[in-house]
């Protein structure tokens, strides 16, 4: 006989029985774990994210819209991940939007890391889609 998987009614993993703390920017992670949301664009200029350990040192210019773009796709064109013709990236801040159209969710998750990984850019905003999804 094969276990049947718990109802969340039934659910007594360790979210039920310890509350749950702290903030998320992520709201995803709000949701699925109980946290509170804390929106990006709700903080105020120069506040630092939860968690983030990236500060800027003192004296530190943040790159251009330009300068940032450039280097993502510099990224990019430096990988082996086919994103051909059907992608288009803006940048807005520290904000990098990706749109189009890929292959597989494989490959939208990698381009996604090389993108996040990239010095300079904060958050990555996914608008692409999956051929034949």
């Amino acid at each position: 006989m094969t276990e049947r998987i718990p109802l969340p009614s039934e659910d007594t993993g360790d979210l039920v029985d310890e509350p749950a703390s702290g903030l998320t920017d992520d709201y995803l992670v709000a949701r699925e774990e109980g946290l509170s949301y804390d929106p990006p664009d709700q903080r105020a200029p120069g506040e630092s994210e939860p968690g983030d350990d990236r500060l800027a040192a003192e004296g530190t210019a943040r790159p251009t819209d330009d300068e940032l773009l450039e280097r993502v796709l510099e990224a990019l064109r430096s990988s082996d991940v086919p994103a051909g013709e059907r992608l288009r990236i803006s940048v807005a801040g520290r904000r990098v939007r990706i749109r189009g159209e890929v292959e597989s969710v494989d490959v939208l998750e990698e381009l996604l890391g090389m993108i996040g990984d990239v010095p300079g850019v904060d958050d990555v905003i996914d608008e692409v889609e999956i051929a034949g999804v």
